[in-house]
């Protein structure tokens, strides 16, 4: 199949006016100017005409399990939110939690995103759903909050989930939730199986003031509140959250960290070092009414960063494209180049992809997205100002029908 578009984003980012990209089964065998492209004997061609094509935007985080919970949960703080969510998940039945995987698949769709790193908090419902209808990549949600993990049966059991399913895209990951909700223990064994599988691990960290507090100085509401839950509070009053996994060595290069809203400064030099993904939630963050996130910070110190929708319990839409644009909002100086590379190119990085995902390359998997090219003739921007749904999605060589 050969792809003919007005612009073509090649490589890192090249524009190719008039551009042409080639795919053999479900990887990318050619990209260049369409004059230097032509059709093989027999070669299907489908032109877009005024479109720009991008490879498929990646969503760093996502929690596709809250995806019918959209207005339920009006802006509050962090705390308060927690224990309104928490009510929420427990008034929904198994069969509410896969329509609203099913409905959270076809929103990301709708904003031209072909891959999902997915924190999956219950995992008893991944025998009852069918293949993705785009690469995912499912992280098993870990906390011990109330009773320790039988750590063995959990990863072993994910393990052999996985490995039957062929037919599904992606991969799989563990995802300890927090510091103030999983063991060191659970971290340990997100770090050793990352370490000996080569899969990523996620978590959150420092998102709120409250897990700050509870961390730097043993007090505040949600201190209490893990207290009261029976929480071994011993490690709080110590330092930062981050410096609570970094010191214990359980932040690396494959760990996408997400949120690092409130950083000490003795926390910069840690990051920096630990080589961990950062992940970003525009709209998440504003919702919460979080401080300035420190976007120009972690690019100036070479931190490769991300942005994600987080779910909709948080946020309006699973559309990176709207992520984007937020992110521009809030910080001036950040380019329409760049806020394209933090759902493509900065994402596949941090699972672990680069050079199969992320990009429009020779050798690459063929996961493509298009959408107009505006008037006013910058194609990152056409991508990111867009609306509606995409003139073409391609996951793993195939054109998919956009629901």
């Amino acid at each position: 199949m050969l792809y003919r578009a007005a612009v073509v984003l090649a490589g890192d980012g090249i524009p190719v006016a008039d551009g042409a990209v080639r795919v053999e089964g479900e990887r990318i065998a050619a990209v260049g100017p369409a004059a230097e492209l032509p059709p093989l004997p027999g070669e299907e061609v489908r032109d877009l005409g005024p479109q720009v094509l991008s490879p498929g935007f990646i969503n760093a985080h996502c929690h596709l399990d809250y995806s019918r919970m959209r207005g339920l949960l009006p802006g509050q703080r962090f705390v308060r939110w927690i224990e309104s969510i928490n009510a929420l998940k427990r008034s929904f039945s198994d069969d509410d939690y896969l329509e609203a995987i099913a409905y959270g698949f076809t929103l990301l769709q709708q904003g031209g995103t072909t891959t999902v790193a997915n924190i999956e908090s219950f995992p008893e419902l991944l025998p009852r759903l069918g293949p993705p209808p785009i690469r995912a990549w499912w992280f098993l949600e870990l906390t011990d909050l109330r009773q320790r993990v039988p750590q063995d049966e959990y990863y072993f059991g994910m393990l052999s989930f996985f490995q039957e399913r062929t037919d599904w895209l992606g991969g799989f990951g563990l995802s300890p939730h927090s510091p103030y909700t999983a063991s060191l223990d659970l971290y340990h064994l997100a770090k050793r199986c990352s370490e000996e599988y080569g899969m990523p691990f996620t978590t959150h960290i420092a998102e709120s003031l409250e897990e700050q507090e509870m961390f730097l100085y043993g007090q505040g509401p949600l201190y209490e509140m893990m207290h009261k839950l029976g929480r071994d509070t011993s490690d709080c009053g110590q330092g930062s959250p981050l410096s609570h996994l970094v010191e214990n060595g359980l932040l690396t290069p494959r760990c996408l960290a997400v949120h690092l809203n409130y950083l000490q400064e003795y926390d910069w030099p840690l990051l920096v070092a630990s080589g961990a993904s950062v992940v970003h939630c525009p709209k998440s963050h504003a919702y919460f009414g979080y401080a300035p996130f420190e976007l120009e910070r972690m690019q100036g110190e070479g931190i490769n960063l991300c942005l994600a929708t987080d779910s909709l319990a948080s946020n309006t839409s699973l559309d990176l494209r709207a992520e984007a644009r937020a992110a521009i909002a809030a910080h001036p100086g950040l380019t329409d180049a760049d806020a394209w590379r933090m759902i493509t190119r900065n994402p596949a990085r941090a699972l672990g992809q680069a050079g199969r995902l992320g990009e429009i390359s020779p050798g690459a998997l063929a996961d493509l997205v298009a959408f107009p090219f505006l008037p006013h003739g910058d194609p990152f921007a056409s991508l990111l100002e867009s609306a509606g749904r995409p003139g073409l999605l391609v996951v793993n060589g195939q054109a998919l029908s956009v629901p």
